[in-house]
């Protein structure tokens, strides 16, 4: 199984939560997985030798975005499937962590399934954005999609494609997000909307992976806090990859994940009344 991550930018917090990532899946991937990072900055994982680095450049992302932010993770993703079209494809985003056997994911996938991250519910009680997006596209056809209440919003931090799907729903999700935009459809998830969409209409059905793969997109500074406070004593204690690995594979990540999220109550709670 191909397994990608993908990181643009010269932020140094998304480039550090991308190698605790990879870290993470590196202790539950398998022998015949392959990492792959698709980045402008490839010297920021040369010391990642499990990891293989793909370059995109400056003019590339120009493109992609083309006046939407999320249509550059889009286009990353289809063109690493275009090159890799022989073995699964998983996509990670880089606020994610791995926690358990990511084998799992895989037998899912030979069974025809897509995967992604969390089941996020119908689009036709959500409130805010998604609903607006909802109450835009609802009954309408497009790229041969009729948009109706059986398409649930998926978060997309995981994403992954059965091998014989992936030039369908990458080149769909496209697709449906061009023509989405060019409809006046505007919302922060769209293109998680329009990757749902795809994968629900090409593989067999969509299998949750959160039990097996954490996104803390709702809890970013406590674990970021957490990533930074990893690498300092890393530093502080002069481990190498080795030796990372070793802690991230003593690491329970259940009880540190309600850990986190109860630091981040206890934040919100001390700000509301302080």
């Amino acid at each position: 199984m191909n397994i990608l991550l993908f990181v643009v930018g010269n932020s140094s917090v998304l480039h550090m939560q991308a190698q605790y990532a990879l870290r993470t899946i590196r202790v539950h991937a398998q022998d015949d997985d392959k990492l792959y990072i698709l980045t402008d900055a490839p010297v920021l994982y040369k010391n990642l030798s499990f990891v293989e680095t793909i370059e995109i450049t400056t003019q590339e992302i120009e493109e992609w975005h083309n006046g939407y932010f999320f249509r550059i993770k889009i286009n990353a993703i289809r063109k690493f499937a275009s090159t890799h079209l022989h073995d699964h494809l998983l996509f990670l985003d880089s606020d994610t962590y791995c926690f358990n056997d990511i084998s799992a994911l895989k037998r899912i996938l030979d069974e025809g399934y897509g995967v992604m991250h969390k089941d996020e519910g119908c689009m036709e009680f959500m409130k805010g954005d998604s609903g607006i997006m909802w109450n835009q596209t609802k009954g309408k056809c497009y790229c041969d999609i009729t948009i109706t209440d059986s398409f649930h919003m998926w978060n997309s931090g995981v994403v992954g494609i059965p091998t014989q799907y992936i030039v369908q729903v990458m080149d769909k999700s496209l697709e449906l997000c061009d023509a989405l935009l060019n409809d006046g459809v505007t919302c922060f998830n769209l293109e998680q909307w329009c990757t749902a969409i795809a994968l629900q209409q090409y593989t067999k059905s969509l299998v949750e992976a959160h039990h097996i793969i954490g996104h803390y997109w709702h809890h970013k500074y406590v674990w970021t806090r957490h990533i930074t406070l990893f690498f300092a004593d890393s530093y502080a204690h002069g481990r190498n990859l080795d030796k990372e690995l070793q802690v991230i594979k003593r690491t329970n990540f259940k009880r540190l994940s309600k850990w986190l999220a109860f630091q981040r109550m206890l934040m919100k709670f001390f700000c509301k009344y302080h």
